[in-house]
């Protein structure tokens, strides 16, 4: 029998809703695995691209198996159940196996991972099994990604609309990206993360005996974070990364103790600890802390034996307040404290035993670094720049990390403009590799145009250490040899402290801002990680595919030109706005908005030809790559965006238009889609290029995609042609 028009149209709506919540399910999982992965197993805090391209293998994957009765989507429960039991048990029950990972892959690195224990020496077989494993987990999130990818190929195939249904793929995507950036801005935890991910999962299970399945998991799912003896009160969330809260307290002889402060762990890592050095603390512990009458010449407090009562002092990576009780017990007049975390801050305000971020002689700002840089109007005595490295990475969608726009040339000079004439510049650094010392002497040197003064500032013993570590000091005057020298026992420390970075290596740029990496070269577990992926992917295609020359290669090259447009576009309003959660989460919104209307406009204006399109991607990326978005740095944030992100959203709409125009029209618009994903994945080894030739040169690589792209459709002479 006949179905009715209306039964058809009840289906089509149907399969469109389907299609809206399968993609956000999709993309809030994705989002989710890129943060949670980077958290537990630490190496992929530094590849955090890594997860992403396995996301994409796996969608792009399960959208060429549509055709094929399995995987059904409700393999993604127990799929997921598994990946959380193997991530998350083995340190329930004691046994770090993921811990060594970190540490013997950092040994076949050029680029430091923090607090990697060296394996040299060692048998190389630990460090293939390191590899193996780190292989296993890749290979899992790609399995966990199939069933959805082959759904979303699946609907795509029904929807007759196919415009319509990419449409209704972006409106899905952004809900889950926005979705999942409420649930970090309320500084929820993992437990909801993958709560919520199961209910969104729910509604896309159709038979009851699925339905069964995917109840019974859920609980297996959520099983190893309730009986992980981590996720306790002292546990939390912030937007960026995992924050663990213990406190410290140091025993005396008669076995009392006595409370000192608190630490933080950060992604299980030591962070930093929030200490009580105030003098009149001190001075009633000297039993357990014999240097504690000589703290003014440790530490937090050296610096202000060359600086007396600054009235303005800078902090930036102000943390929970250690830096900033200094400057206040130092006699500072007025202290802006700028930290990236809004959680870290709270912690500050909270538990710090000194309380300084209650003072009223305190400003605190939630900020990045540089983002603050272009606000303030304000000169400073000091800007102390409080050993603000990173754990973690700014976007998943790129490999910069979140304090690497923090320190480059430019920012040095952004700051050197906001001393006072006399002003002092001071940073402390854990410069864990000896190029990292020499690159930031040579950065201060030529921002500055004057000699720095670096050596090792001796810590305060107390709670093992604190506020010392290789300091750099300079001064906008020039003449900071003369402050070391107005106090003798500065100067005999210096003296006999003295780093000796000998060397060169290339500066950090805002175009090239590695901070870790020691030269202009593609890191070697860079090169074998994309190996092995390379070949998985390979293999794992071949089945679906076949010969490599039946893929859909120019939407292949349209997938890899537009993630490397959508890389450069993250990486320049984070030089532009900071690299804080907000700014990523509202850039890739723009994109995924500016993709949307790139599809109404083809929807309202159906494109008969493509040339003047073509040249207009051509025209805008040449903009994109020639036009000097440093000269927008101080214009008002309200300008700045309007201009930036209109030079930053022409190529991706004009990208949107040709793929809107072309996707419809192909004779297989699934295995098209699977293609433009595995492209993706294509464009997101290529970034890595960016380690060599710089960020803004990834242009000129999309463009060669894109160009590769017209090329291949010219070559398929359709019946009617878009060109």
């Amino acid at each position: 029998m006949k179905a009715s028009p209306t039964a058809n149209a009840a289906e089509d709506h149907s399969d469109y809703l389907r299609l809206f919540v399968l993609s956000l399910f999709v993309l809030f999982l994705e989002v989710l695995m890129i943060r949670w992965l980077a958290t537990e197993i630490r190496v992929f805090a530094y590849f955090s691209n890594l997860t992403l391209i396995a996301c994409f293998l796996g969608i792009g994957g399960g959208c060429l198996l549509c055709s094929w009765k399995r995987p059904a989507f409700i393999w993604t429960f127990p799929l997921l159940a598994l990946f959380c039991l193997i991530v998350m048990v083995p340190e329930d029950v004691g046994y770090d196996i993921y811990g060594p990972v970190t540490s013997f892959l950092g040994d076949f690195n050029d680029m430091p991972l923090w607090m990697w224990e060296s394996t040299q020496g060692k048998s190389v077989l630990p460090r293939i099994g390191a590899l193996l494993l780190l292989v296993l987990l890749f290979t899992l999130v790609v399995g966990l990604f199939v069933p959805g990818g082959r759904l979303m190929g699946l609907l795509f195939d029904r929807c007759e609309n196919k415009l319509k249904a990419y449409s209704v793929n972006l409106l899905g995507s952004l809900a889950g990206v926005w979705l999942f950036a409420l649930l970090s801005a309320l500084s929820l935890s993992p437990p909801l993360w993958f709560g919520v991910a199961c209910l969104l999962g729910l509604p896309l299970v159709r038979r009851k005996s699925e339905l069964a399945i995917a109840l019974a998991c859920t609980p297996l799912v959520l099983a190893p974070f309730i009986l992980d003896g981590h996720m306790n009160g002292n546990v939390t969330w912030s937007p960026y990364q995992k924050l663990c809260l213990r406190e410290v307290a140091e025993k005396r002889s008669d076995g009392s103790s006595v409370r000192a402060g608190f630490q933080i762990n950060v992604n299980e890592t030591f962070y930093q600890r929030l200490l009580n050095l105030s003098p009149a603390f001190l001075r009633q512990h000297t039993d357990i802390w014999p240097d504690a009458h000589n703290t003014d010449y440790l530490g937090y407090n050296l610096v202000y034996r060359m600086i007396p009562s600054p009235k303005n002092v800078l902090v930036v990576g102000a943390g929970t307040g250690n830096d900033t009780a200094a400057a206040l017990r130092n006699g500072a007049g007025h202290v802006d404290a700028v930290e990236i975390d809004p959680v870290i801050v709270h912690i500050g305000r909270k538990f710090h035993p000194e309380k300084p971020y209650t003072s009223p002689r305190v400003s605190v700002f939630v900020d990045d670094a540089r983002s603050f840089f272009k606000k303030t109007d304000r000169k400073y005595d000091l800007i102390w720049f409080g050993a603000l490295d990173s754990h973690t990475l700014t976007s998943s969608f790129s490999n910069i990390r979140i304090d690497n726009y923090v320190y480059t040339l430019e920012s040095f000079r952004e700051a050197r403009n906001l001393l006072t004439e006399d002003g002092v510049l001071a940073l402390t650094f854990a410069t864990e590799r000896a190029f990292i010392g020499v690159r930031l002497r040579a950065m201060l040197s030529e921002a500055f145009q004057t000699p720095v003064c670096a050596f090792f500032n001796p810590e305060i013993g107390c709670l093992n250490g604190a506020g010392g570590g290789p300091t750099f000091l300079v001064a906008k005057d020039g003449r900071v040899m003369d402050r070391v020298a107005s106090d003798p026992r500065v100067a005999a420390i210096v003296e006999e402290k003295t780093l000796k970075y000998w060397g060169s290596t290339p500066l950090s740029t805002d175009d090239w801002p590695y901070l870790y990496l020691q030269s202009r070269t593609i890191p070697r577990l860079y090169f074998i990680v994309m190996a092995i992926i390379v070949i998985l992917a390979l293999l794992a295609s071949r089945p679906v595919v076949g010969d490599l020359r039946t893929l859909d290669w120019p939407f292949f090259a349209l997938g890899a030109a537009f993630l490397l447009i959508e890389v450069q576009s993250i990486s320049k309003m984070a030089m532009l706005f900071g690299s804080t959660w907000t700014v990523n989460t509202v850039v890739i919104s723009a994109v995924l908005a500016t993709i949307l209307l790139a599809n109404v406009i083809v929807a309202l204006h159906p494109q008969k030809t493509l040339k003047g399109i073509y040249v207009g991607l051509f025209a805008a990326l040449l903009v994109n790559l020639l036009f000097p978005f440093r000269t927008l740095l101080f214009l008002p944030p309200a300008v700045k965006g309007l201009v930036a992100g209109s030079i930053m959203a022409l190529p991706i709409l004009f990208a949107g238009i040709i793929f809107a125009t072309l996707f419809p029209r192909s004779k297989n618009p699934v295995k098209s889609l699977g293609a433009n994903i595995l492209g993706a994945i294509a464009g997101g080894a290529c970034q890595t290029l960016s380690f060599v030739i710089g960020i803004n040169a990834l242009g000129w690589i999309a463009m060669a995609f894109y160009a590769g792209a017209l090329l291949g459709f010219r070559r398929r002479r359709t019946a009617e042609p878009p060109y």
